[in-house]
């Protein structure tokens, strides 16, 4: 076997000037300094005890809460010990992407189920085998509708996370993002001119449900297409956005079977009307029968493949998440739509309760809104203190938007005991 070569410092020097930096460490400029490293110097060999002693102390530090109350866009909720179990299946867990995918007819027939749950949820005519995630489905969709006209328009209420991945795969393609201010929490489209894609959120970042009818009336009389991101939960409370003029509907389907997990992985969605169907970023499985006429499955578009030439496929993106994908289809099984609803309906009951509850010990409701299962409150001045007086509790609080305002999130795993604790210590806090 031939040693390895690695690139002359002449080669390396022309690679940085041709991106337009001076040294490898620009690389890294958006890491902040205090995370970077100044040398990677290899320590001295350990024995399997010293390391899990080693790794055991660093799990120490995580700090591990018995309550909470963040969501922000990940979510906690009760997660069937049946979810696990069925998806921890050698066929599942060690399956790839199918090159021959109708030999996989059960991975086809997964995703086929999960694309049949979202259409169902979204109101839509067809949904992909999943994105990355919910800010990756956002971003995809406003490149899919953006047209000629060069142009996406949302508001500064969606998430911040789903509005900075916008804003890299448009820029990147030459799209303008302009971002219209939220008056009172919610979106309002007036003034805006010369756009091909409307993307707004319902419930918003702050919890807030929108008025997504009235926004995609508005979009379509100027020829706008409408983009609606969802929380896929409160789907199972609220009019379906297909019902409403949405013309593509996305989102993360981590509350679906999900756990937290430090952040990933998640799971995007993206469901649309059929005349989107080619245009999608992604795979499509559907339903045929096979030569003895039974039913079969098939992956019948394929436009985000390694085997799709560059300029043919719909995305850069080449795979998808679909064991996230079978997570959420059986835990949708398992709960059902009635199961599925009265889910939502906890989820939202705590939180009108918490946010009730928090009014009279001093932290106001901000916006004064039809809210899902997350809100905003008023402390000026004291969001931190409260966030800082709950975690010396055990309790993980609201995320602190600013120094005045907190981000609440009520969950169906949020008993009455923990909600109640939680406005004794803002009482004393407040």
């Amino acid at each position: 076997m031939a040693d390895y070569l690695s690139v002359s410092d002449a080669e390396r020097a022309a690679m940085l000037g041709l991106i337009g930096v001076s040294s490898v460490s620009e690389l890294y400029s958006d890491l902040p300094k205090e995370l970077r490293r100044k040398k990677f110097a290899l320590s001295e060999g350990r024995s399997q005890q010293e390391t899990y002693a080693a790794l055991a102390e660093l799990a120490g530090r995580n700090a591990t809460y018995r309550s909470v109350f963040r969501g922000a866009g990940s979510y906690v909720h009760y997660i069937p010990s049946a979810v696990k179990s069925l998806t921890s299946r050698e066929e599942f867990l060690t399956a790839y992407t199918p090159y021959q995918p109708e030999i996989s007819q059960g991975i086809l027939q997964a995703t086929f189920e999960f694309q049949t749950m979202m259409c169902n949820l979204t109101g839509m005519d067809v949904a992909t085998a999943s994105h990355y995630s919910g800010a990756t489905a956002a971003a995809e969709a406003c490149v899919m509708c953006a047209d000629k006209s060069k142009k996406v328009v949302t508001f500064s209420n969606v998430n911040p996370d789903t509005a900075e991945t916008m804003r890299t795969y448009l820029g990147a393609r030459g799209i303008e993002l302009e971002v219209l201010p939220a008056y009172e929490g919610t979106a309002d489209l007036a003034g805006a001119e010369g756009y091909g894609a409307v993307y707004v959120e319902s419930p918003n970042y702050y919890g807030i449900v929108e008025d997504v009818a009235a926004i995609a009336a508005a979009a379509k009389a100027k020829g706008g297409k409408v983009i609606v991101g969802c929380n896929p939960l409160a789907l199972a409370l609220f009019k379906a956005p297909g019902e409403l003029g949405a013309d593509v509907v996305v989102g993360d389907a981590q509350p679906f079977g999900l756990p937290v997990s430090f952040g990933g992985p998640y799971l995007g969605y993206m469901a649309a009307k059929k005349e989107f169907m080619r245009k999608l970023p992604g795979r499509i499985v559907g339903e045929t029968t096979d030569a003895d006429g039974r039913r079969a499955f098939v992956l019948t578009l394929q436009t985000r493949e390694q085997h799709i030439r560059r300029e043919k496929a719909t995305s850069n993106i080449c795979s998808n998440q679909a064991h996230c994908a079978l997570t959420a289809a059986v835990y949708l099984s398992l709960a059902g739509p009635r199961g599925l609803k009265e889910i939502a309906v906890k989820c939202a009951s705590n939180a009108h309760y918490l946010a009730k509850g928090l009014a009279h010990a001093g932290a106001k409701l901000f916006y004064e809104k039809e809210f899902f299962h997350e809100f905003v409150t008023i402390t000026p001045g004291k969001a931190s203190a409260l966030a800082a007086a709950l975690e010396r509790k055990g309790i993980l609080g609201g995320l602190p938007i600013d120094k005045h305002r907190t981000l609440w999130c009520c969950t169906e795993l949020n008993g009455k005991a923990d909600m109640d604790e939680v406005i004794r210590i803002a009482e004393e806090t407040l």
